[in-house]
């Protein structure tokens, strides 16, 4: 027997993110609003002298994944803040917790890539960012879940403001459409009716595509 689908998502939502070969944690409980702009797959028409048109495909753009997150602190474990995230480098072990300022002239600065998912369910045992990844362990039956997840994702932006009298931070991660081999699509939107008798994929992120 499957579940029934709500009329609607509303309100609540999971978030996981986790960094290329590192530990998935939860943000859901720091965010506000989420944004996926899926790639575009822009064109044209382009006239012909016989008065018609021939479609002209470009090629695929990136796609975003923009969170409005309240950020409480830099601690990276913590799962409350992208600020140690977005600045790359080596984050900090003890307290205080600051943001990396020390770079080698000449060296690659490579930024850090991340898997991005955000899943609604109304499976109340699937309530750990792990889980959002692998669920293939729940028992509960009878219930449905809707997941969309990106690999290597890259924070381009991260902008703080308190002009509203709160810290809040908007986030945006860009991924590519494809791997670089031109073989795997990034992003992936997936559900399921019994997440018990019919777990979506696990998700790992430990290489890159």
């Amino acid at each position: 027997m499957a579940g029934t689908y709500p009329q609607a998502w509303e309100e609540v939502a999971q978030v996981a993110i986790l960094k290329l070969g590192g530990t998935v944690y939860g943000y859901g409980a720091i965010t506000e609003t989420i944004d996926i702009s899926e790639p575009d797959y822009p064109g044209e028409s382009i006239p012909t002298t016989a008065g018609g048109r021939v479609w002209k495909q470009s090629p695929q753009e990136d796609g975003e994944i923009t969170l409005e997150i309240y950020p409480l602190e830099v601690d990276p474990t913590g799962s409350a803040g992208l600020f140690n995230e977005f600045a790359g480098g080596t984050a900090s072990s003890s307290e205080p917790q600051e943001t990396d300022t020390s770079w080698t002239a000449g060296v690659d600065r490579t930024r850090d890539r991340f898997l991005v998912a955000i899943m609604w369910t109304d499976d109340a045992t699937l309530n750990t960012p792990a889980l959002v990844l692998d669920h293939d362990s729940l028992s509960a039956a009878n219930k449905v879940a809707l997941r969309f997840y990106a690999k290597e994702c890259r924070i381009t932006s991260h902008k703080s403001d308190f002009t509203d009298g709160i810290l809040k931070t908007t986030v945006t991660f860009k991924f590519p459409a494809m791997n670089a081999g031109g073989t795997a699509k990034t992003h992936q939107w997936g559900s399921t009716n019994d997440v018990a008798a019919s777990p979506l994929d696990q998700l790992t992120y430990s290489s890159g595509l």
